[in-house]
């Protein structure tokens, strides 16, 4: 009888032992699979992040291109940027071996599989009449013609754009002959060196014998 009761008793405890191992082994099939999840998202995070911050580079990189493509087109001729269109899409461009700012309407640049879209838009400036300061906002009547306001804007599919602003101002100057007056070209037209009209809110001009005279 006795026999039978110890018998008994193993059994149990063997089948006890058993399910306490089944359990354990289950709670660490679930401990594991947490470990692994959170593992593989914390890879995916770091896999995303590192190709946003790549993809961001590459745009910072396209929008100093720009602002130095820019740089180099008001290094030769001023009037490069100063005769645009104020507020309009422009895009550079090289073109015999030298950098271009009027071609209009933004750009794609496709580069690493992403597609990004670039521009630059170009605004007047005006200074305050005490300070001399650029405004803030800009005022017609305190317009600065010597100073100009680039922003080049670069944007793609799954980042914020990356924005560079900058300002040029014109520091090359030219002292041109005036040979004579021959005609009046009313206006804001850009005159080359070596021309021979004038512009006067006077209509009563008499141009006689290469004079100017104000009657």
């Amino acid at each position: 009888m006795i026999d039978l009761i110890l018998k008994n008793n193993n059994k149990n405890i063997s089948n006890c032992s058993k399910g306490s191992l089944l359990l354990e082994l289950l709670v660490a099939i679930s401990v594991i699979a947490i470990i692994l999840s959170f593992s593989a998202n914390a890879l995916f995070l770091s896999m995303r992040g590192s190709k946003t911050s790549g993809d961001r580079d590459t745009a910072s990189t396209l929008a100093t291109e720009a602002i130095e493509a820019v740089r180099s087109s008001v290094e030769e001729d001023y009037q490069n940027i100063y005769g645009l269109t104020k507020g309009a899409y422009y895009h550079p461009v090289i073109s015999g071996n030298k950098w271009t700012i009027n071609n209009t309407g933004s750009e794609q640049i496709v580069m690493n599989g992403v597609t990004y879209t670039r521009y630059v838009v170009i605004n007047n400036v005006s200074r305050d009449s005490n300070t001399r300061n650029i405004q803030s906002v800009y005022t017609g009547a305190d317009d600065d013609p010597s100073t100009q306001n680039v922003n080049v804007t670069v944007s793609w599919p799954d980042g914020n754009p990356v924005l560079i602003s900058e300002y040029f101002s014109r520091w090359k100057n030219k002292v041109c002959d005036q040979p004579s007056w021959t005609a009046a070209v009313p206006g804001n037209t850009v005159i080359n060196c070596g021309d021979t009209t004038f512009d006067s809110k006077d209509s009563v001009i008499s141009i006689t014998g290469g004079t100017l005279k104000l009657q």
